[in-house]
């Protein structure tokens, strides 16, 4: 990964963390929960992004962050709250959260 792309990967990160954060606070997860998820989140966003496997195929298409993070968000709520699949911890969900405008 390029350090334009990892600063790219960064600010994508920084900006879905801040979603995710609110959406896990406005259904009852704690901070010092939310705050593990999403560090733990961080942890496989950025290994998914720099495994070798992905570092080929760069070459033929880029990954998109958003997918990226959901899968990664999805993951680490799953290790920690793993009833929440089922609502606001699923993909549809967190996909919904991310894509959010406002």
């Amino acid at each position: 990964m390029t350090e334009y792309d990892s600063g790219a990967y960064s600010v994508h990160f920084a900006h879905f963390a801040a979603k995710l954060e609110a959406h896990l606070i406005r259904f009852g997860v704690t901070c010092a929960d939310a705050d593990s998820i999403i560090e733990e989140s961080s942890i496989i966003y950025f290994e998914k992004l720099g495994s070798a496997k992905k570092k080929l195929l760069k070459f033929v298409r880029k990954e998109d962050p958003a997918k990226v993070f959901v899968d990664s968000a999805y993951r680490a709520i799953e290790r920690h709250i793993p009833e929440a699949n089922n609502s606001f911890g699923s993909h549809i969900e967190l996909s919904k959260c991310i894509h959010q405008t406002h």
